[in-house]
């Protein structure tokens, strides 16, 4: 009995879990692709956001890169403190760009968000032939929270994601092409789960101070 109440708690946590994925909204004739970060905020009540789309360096243009995001309408109007392209930023995963957003909602009792949708979207033009990815992370140094309404609590995302881009029509050790249908030429972006490991901060440190 105790066991399956755990796990119902369990399960329960899971639903109610905060996460950030990549979706892809649109593709231009000039091979640029347009991209939305996408927040499930389930249960919570946000007031503002933070978050980091690392991209391989030398792979994409960024476009617009001196202000790369346009504010999307989940915490839309909100204050923006970050939005840029970060390239040799310290403690960033090796031989990526990363392109940090953090958005803040005024003062006042109905600042707080919930629900679901597009927090911000900006457009990369792949430089080279795939596989390539961009990914949202989260490291010791570079977070991708909530705040809460209250303005002090803050909220981890559980779940963040990633996009693969191919090109040539098929994903490494795969015989069947992927599905062309919602993807620019000559590749496809694919959404995945991006649960890997990130670097500690002991890491980080040690990377830093290492000859």
């Amino acid at each position: 009995m105790v066991y399956t109440v755990l796990l119902a708690l369990l399960a329960a946590g899971a639903v109610r879990a905060q996460t950030l994925e990549l979706r892809q909204v649109g593709a231009a004739d000039t091979g640029a692709i347009e991209i939305a970060v996408i927040a499930e905020l389930a249960d919570v009540r946000a007031s503002s956001i933070s978050f980091y789309v690392a991209i391989p360096e030398d792979a994409f243009a960024v476009i617009g890169a001196e202000r790369p995001f346009a504010q999307g309408p989940l915490l839309a109007p909100a204050v923006e403190f970050l939005n840029e392209t970060m390239a040799g930023a310290i403690g960033a995963p090796e031989g990526m760009v990363l392109l940090p957003y953090a958005a803040v909602r005024g003062p006042g009792a109905e600042r707080g968000r919930t629900g679901a949708g597009e927090v911000a979207r900006f457009a990369l033009r792949p430089l080279r032939s795939g596989p390539l990815a961009i990914s949202l992370i989260s490291t010791a140094i570079y977070e991708a929270k909530l705040v809460l309404d209250d303005g002090v609590g803050e909220r981890l995302f559980a779940g963040l994601g990633r996009l693969e881009w191919h090109t040539g029509g098929r994903e490494p050790g795969q015989s069947s092409p992927v599905d062309l249908s919602n993807a620019p030429a000559p590749g496809s972006l694919r959404e995945k789960s991006a649960a890997g490991r990130w670097q500690s901060w002991a890491e980080i440190k040690a990377g830093v101070t290492a000859p």
